[in-house]
Order: structure tokens, then C-alpha cells, then sequence
């Protein structure tokens, strides 16, 4: 009898052993989703009272356990301890999903509504004034409220009250986060909106048959590295009237590699300027100096030889030519800036060739600026001294 009763006790161990849990607390156990649910697994929290865990590994449950109503199959369900008195379920049977009730989805739906007021007025939006508008917007014919616009209030209508297919999605995610993210998506669309609607400022692009305004200036990227720096230069260009864009070397260029980088940052202006590609630097020098010999050729570096960019005179003052016009470059006078790598600049056997080498001076500490940010610099000093800047247009 006595050795039947040990056997039983070594066998009740071993299973016990086994078994992810040793002790459960069926009639207090409760438990609550947090946070995000990954590839369709359940996370559940335990209180550290309600919950001891025996096996830190990932392991088959061997009996069945119950928890807020809900039977889950030791087949089905896989448990790991995460940190103290939490356990990650992951259900291989979509059937296990809990399915709110409607007392789950108001709650659910006010939470979402009081963090995202919360953001919102801390972004300085009248809260209540928007759930209004957005309320008016469906509920009567007065359409959408000209402070925020449409498309603000449909982002707080959507994250509110999202579509039933999005709603299970959106019930998994952690409410602050989504709600900050909502919240200054909401600023983003009301600003745009209200900017779009004042008549004073400009936001659009001049017509396709408007003509440019094209100064004899002229680029050289010196085997520029970023495809977004490149990019920028490109639209600065065309905001200053650059005639025309050399690239260098690796620099990429809107006929080559890099392109689709390249119209990310200028946004249309590499289809508008000419452009063209040298295998090397000296090639570009070497065409300048033939096809345009009135220009100036200057580098932009700092070096001990460098002269302050405002302290030079550059040719070609009062000139401007309509886009489209023919070009005699033999004769026409103008500027060619060279704008060097991010790291190692104009190439030193380059500069020896050029007619000036010109920087920008630096107050702090670091030696230079972007090159995506310093080119603008030189070239409307370039277009101030010839007039192009507070004249007629």
C-alpha cells in the first residue's frame, strides 16, 4: 500500500513537472490583452498571485485551462513565461480568438477617444471642438468645418470608429502609441488644410508652359555621394535658374543610378534642368574651358587659400537668358561652381585648375556645411550681385 502510494506521488511529480503550470487559480483568474498582438498570437497578463509558472520553456500544455469563460485546448495552445507573472499565449487556432462584446467595444471605443484628446490638446487642438465637426459632418448637411478641413476630421472619424474589418486590428494595438500617431496626423491635415485655403500663400508649382528664367550659372557635382543631397542641389538649382547641372564620377544623376533617390528630393526639378554626366571631374573642366571660356570656375572648399564667398566678384552681372533661347556659351560670360564629396571635398588635383576657391565661414565647431546646404549659399550671392534679387522679376 505504502509503496502504490509513493509510486502515485513520484507520478503526480513528474506530471506536475511536466506540465506548464502547477498551480492556477480557476475562480480568481483573470486576464487582459496588452499592447500588440503579433502574427495573430493572444498576449495575456497574470497577476504573480494568480500564476505560478514552473517552466521557463516553450512548452505544450498538458491540460486544459480556464480562464474568463474561455477553454483553451492544451493542443492548441503553446505558453511561455516572459517576466514575472506574464505568459505569452500563442493560439494556433484562430476559434480562440475572444470575441468582444458591445460592452468591450464602447469601453474600447472611449479609450481610444480619451488618449486622443489627450494628445490632441497637447498639441494644441480644442479637442471637443473637433469631435463636434466631426459629429456635425455626418449628422447634417453642413459638410466638413473649414478649420479643420476633410480630411483631418476623417482621420479622427476613422481612428475613432475604424471600419469593422480594421477593427480587430486596431483593438490590438497599443492605444497611446496609436493614438499620439493619430493625433499628429490630425495637426499635419488641419494645417495643410488651412494653409491651402489662404489665398496669400503659394504652394503650387508654376505652370508647364510658363518659361524659366535661366542665369548663365552652371553646377559641377564633384563625385557628391547622396543620391538626396544630389536631389536637393537639384531643386536649388532650379530655384536659382542654374542654365545647366555637370555630375561627376559616382555622383548619381537622373539618367543613371540614383534616380529614383534623385526625384524623391527634387521633386520634378531634375526633369527640368539640363543635365549632363563626365566620366571624371577634369572632363568637365576640360568642356568648360572650351565650350564656355568666358566663365568663371570656382570650387567650393575650405582650405587656407580659400577666400570669403561674398568677397568675390563673379561675371556675368545684369545677364539672364529666356528658357529656350539659343546659347552662344563661346560668348556668354557666367560662373561654373564646383561642389565637392561629403567627406573629402573638391578633388585637390581640381582646384589647382579652377579660378577661385571660395568658403563659407564657419562660427562653430564643425569645418563645413552639407553640400546640399552650402550650394544654395554661394549661388543666390552669385544672383545678388547681378541684380536677379529685389529687382524686377
Amino acid at each position: 500500500m505504502i509503496s502504490t502510494s509513493i509510486f502515485i506521488l513520484v507520478a503526480f511529480n513528474a506530471f506536475m513537472r511536466c506540465s506548464s503550470f502547477s498551480v492556477l487559480n480557476r475562480s480568481k483568474l483573470q486576464h487582459r490583452k496588452v499592447k500588440n498582438n503579433i502574427h495573430g498570437f493572444n498576449w495575456v497578463n497574470f497577476s504573480q498571485k494568480q500564476c505560478v509558472i514552473r517552466s521557463n520553456c516553450m512548452r505544450q500544455g498538458s491540460s486544459s485551462w480556464v480562464g474568463n469563460n474561455h477553454l483553451l485546448s492544451p493542443s492548441c495552445l503553446l505558453a511561455k513565461q516572459i517576466g514575472s507573472g506574464t505568459v505569452k499565449f500563442l493560439s494556433t487556432n484562430s476559434s480562440f480568438a475572444e470575441t468582444p462584446t458591445n460592452h468591450d467595444k464602447d469601453s474600447q471605443r472611449q479609450m481610444r477617444k480619451d488618449r486622443l484628446h489627450y494628445h490632441l490638446i497637447e498639441l494644441g487642438i480644442d479637442a471637443e471642438l473637433l469631435a463636434n465637426a466631426a459629429h456635425r459632418s455626418i449628422s447634417t448637411t453642413d459638410g466638413f468645418d473649414s478649420k479643420f478641413g476633410k480630411s483631418a476630421i476623417k482621420a479622427y472619424r476613422t481612428y475613432i470608429d475604424p471600419r469593422p474589418s480594421k477593427l480587430d486590428a486596431v483593438s490590438r494595438e497599443n492605444v497611446d502609441v496609436a493614438a499620439s500617431r493619430c493625433a499628429r496626423q490630425i495637426d499635419f491635415l488641419a494645417k495643410r488644410h488651412r494653409s491651402q485655403e489662404a489665398e496669400w500663400v503659394r504652394h503650387t508649382d508654376a505652370e508647364e508652359s510658363t518659361k524659366r528664367r535661366v542665369f548663365p550659372l552652371v553646377l559641377v557635382l564633384d563625385n557628391v555621394r547622396s543620391a538626396f543631397n544630389v536631389g536637393s542641389i537639384f531643386r536649388t538649382a532650379d530655384a536659382c535658374g542654374c542654365l545647366e547641372i555637370f555630375t561627376t564620377g559616382i555622383t548619381p544623376h537622373p539618367n543613371g543610378s540614383g534616380a529614383e533617390k534623385i526625384s524623391k528630393s527634387a521633386l520634378g526639378a531634375e526633369r527640368v534642368i539640363a543635365t549632363r554626366h563626365f566620366v571624371t571631374t577634369k572632363q568637365a573642366v576640360d568642356y568648360l574651358r572650351s565650350d564656355r571660356p568666358n566663365f568663371m570656375l570656382v570650387g567650393m572648399e575650405t582650405t587656407e587659400r580659400s577666400k570669403c564667398y561674398t568677397n568675390v566678384r563673379y561675371p556675368g552681372s545684369d545677364i539672364f537668358i529666356e528658357d529656350g533661347q539659343v546659347i552662344d556659351g563661346s560668348r556668354l560670360k557666367g560662373v561654373a561652381l564646383f561642389l565637392g564629396n561629403e567627406v573629402s571635398g573638391v578633388d585637390t588635383e581640381i582646384m589647382p585648375l579652377l579660378d577661385e576657391v571660395v568658403e563659407i565661414p564657419m562660427f562653430g565647431k564643425k569645418n563645413s556645411l552639407n553640400v546640399a546646404a552650402c550650394a544654395p549659399v554661394v549661388m543666390f550671392e552669385v544672383l545678388r550681385q547681378w541684380g536677379a534679387i529685389g529687382g524686377e522679376k
